[in-house]
């Protein structure tokens, strides 16, 4: 048995073979028949279901575009990486879909440009319902077609997450929907579940699913979603429902409709019991890992604790990963090189993105012997450049697997170092922050090189959703920091003791930064704690540190930018095409 991710290798060349069925299927006319031919056959059943995962899977790493494939909009946060939106890092190209959000210039007009298409999730929840009413017609066995349907009924699910932590209460579609005659239309005209609808029909969906999906696959088919992955969702679901961006009787914003209320959070006040409820969903996997799997656990090989955490964003084979979204395809014209990779170390060509690490977030980082790092720089004052080596090179093993810093090596091992005041014919010298993102593109390279795989759940995460959770419930003191420390531990950091409730949960927000830096938790992290408009946060200034060269080579410490944040961003504003069809209540402030 091993871990899942999704689909890839020779799976993935089928899916061409169905889309133009799933398009016929789309045809009220015709989709008697075809659904019939489809769903009659053992592999064309199967091939309808990696069409699924191939529409309902969530790739948050910039890919492609081209004027035929707006669908890679849907990608990160177009041409950069979602951390480029928040302060954890920043994007030095000034087109790229994390540039709108800093300045504030994105609303329910153009909010499809910049980050997020919802039409793709409902077009995946389409294929999902279509798989889950037609599969009892397929010639599988009883038990292997309840398997399949758990996982089309998890991946509707994943897909109904992706639209509510960015939406809230959204419209639920459990069924195809089907328009023969003018009758028809009152059925597909759905408004807005509340919050509390749309949490418990994801909650519901993984518990259907968790009931009859494996532990594993054989070596055949590796990529199938397992059990932990629909705990994974459960658990993950019931943090954001607990956290203070829902679980609170202030909205976030002024709301005096009722109805509208109730679609951007729970009505009945704060409730202690939603972070038990999380508590336990994220044990609940936990004790999957640990007792039912057969696999999973924390990564730890690799006798160097950085090449330990670096091993997990590179080697989709590890047994840390429950879930990731396999391969998004050839890295087409370089385009993931150019977004990720720093200055033209890797790309070839002129135009990189260059993806910086904010100043904001690397005083995040302990030294590696978990004592506080010294940051008394004044600001526009010169220091001397070995004491920039030296504060960012005593910093722990997880800043050194995800950060490029200047004196150091890209390819470790080679001895080849860049001072980045040395390579402006690189570009080395045009990023913001204190270096260059690392972390996913170890050996990634020009030409045919795929881009990584997108992580969706890894174990790490519910430690720190467990030690969360627990700790806002007034859970055991031990078990928040025996959660913590196991995470801590792995990367050979030292434990952390239990203080009180106050000051754990700036510990745990803070280990969780630095744990799941990049991977698009922080982005909503900020807003589901409702700290987004704090200073320094998504709001005001952003800084970093600027080298000069010369005879004596200096940094200085510089605001680069200072971002703009209105309270209407914590959730995102619902189309003006989805709006205006008069059903879709906007969220409020937009």
């Amino acid at each position: 048995m091993r871990r899942n991710v999704f689909l890839k290798g020779s799976l993935v060349a089928v899916l061409a073979l169905v889309f133009t069925a799933c398009k016929k299927l789309e045809k009220p006319v015709s989709s008697e028949v075809t659904i019939k031919e489809v769903f009659g056959a053992k592999d064309k059943t199967e091939q309808f279901l990696w069409n699924v995962y191939s529409t309902c899977s969530i790739f948050e790493f910039p890919y492609y575009w081209a004027s035929n494939s707006n669908g890679y909009y849907h990608y990160g946060a177009t041409y950069t990486i979602l951390a480029a939106a928040c302060d954890e890092a920043d994007a030095y190209a000034n087109y790229t879909g994390a540039e709108a959000f800093n300045k504030g210039n994105w609303g329910p007009s153009d909010i499809y440009w910049y980050e997020f298409r919802s039409e793709y999730c409902y077009k995946g929840i389409r294929n999902a319902n279509i798989f889950i009413e037609n599969v009892d017609q397929s010639p599988f066995s009883d038990q292997e077609k309840a398997a399949m349907k758990a996982e089309a009924i998890f991946l509707r699910a994943l897909m109904h997450f992706d639209l509510m932590q960015r939406l809230g209460g959204i419209a639920i579609v459990d069924k195809v929907l089907k328009v023969t005659s003018a009758e028809d239309v009152p059925e597909v005209t759905i408004p807005r579940s509340t919050f509390a609808e749309t949490v418990d029909f994801i909650v519901k969906s993984c518990d259907d699913a968790a009931k009859a999906l494996p532990n594993g696959y054989d070596s055949r088919f590796r990529g199938r979603i397992v059990k932990g992955a629909a705990l994974a969702l459960k658990a993950r679901t019931l943090l954001y429902a607990a956290s203070p961006l829902y679980n609170s009787a202030e909205t976030y914003v002024p709301v005096s409709d009722p109805a509208l209320r109730a679609m951007v959070g729970y009505t009945d006040g704060y409730k202690e019991d939603r972070w038990r409820l999380a508590a336990e969903a994220s044990k609940a996997v936990l004790d999957w890992a640990s007792a039912e799997s057969g696999w999973c656990g924390l990564y730890r090989g690799k006798d160097n604790a950085v090449d330990r955490y670096e091993e997990i964003f590179i080697n989709p084979n590890n047994n840390e990963i429950i879930l990731d979204a396999g391969l998004m395809g050839n890295n087409t014209n370089n385009y993931f090189v150019r977004f990720l990779t720093p200055g033209m170390v890797v790309y070839t060509g002129t135009d990189p993105v260059n993806v910086g690490i904010t100043f904001n977030f690397t005083k995040f980082y302990q030294k590696a012997d978990g004592t506080e790092q010294t940051w008394d720089e004044t600001p526009g004052v010169a220091y001397p450049y070995a004491q920039y080596q030296q504060k960012l090179g005593e910093l722990e093993p997880r800043f050194q697997a995800s950060v490029f810093q200047s004196g150091t090596e890209w390819s470790r091992g080679t001895g080849t170092r860049y001072h980045f005041f040395e390579h402006a014919a690189r570009q080395l010298d045009r990023y913001n922050g204190v270096g260059f993102l690392r972390k996913f593109v170890k050996g990634v390279y020009n030409a045919s090189s795929p881009a990584p795989r997108w992580i969706t759940f890894r174990l790490a995460e519910f430690y720190l959703n467990y030690a969360e959770a627990l700790n806002e419930s007034n859970g055991s003191a031990s078990e928040i920091t025996w959660a913590l420390n196991e995470v801590r531990g792995r990367v050979d950091m030292p434990g952390i003791a239990y203080t009180n409730q106050a000051d754990m949960r700036t510990k745990i927000r803070r280990e969780r930064g630095v744990e799941l830096a990049f991977e698009q938790h922080r982005y909503f992290d900020v807003r589901r704690w409702k700290i987004a408009g704090e200073e320094g946060v998504m709001k005001g200034g952003m800084w970093g540190l600027k080298l000069a060269g010369g005879a004596n080579p200096t940094y200085t410490l510089q605001k680069f930018e200072d971002r703009a944040w209105e309270d209407k961003m914590y959730l995102y504003p619902f189309r003006v095409s989805e709006t205006n069809l008069g059903y879709i209540v906007q969220n409020p402030g937009w």
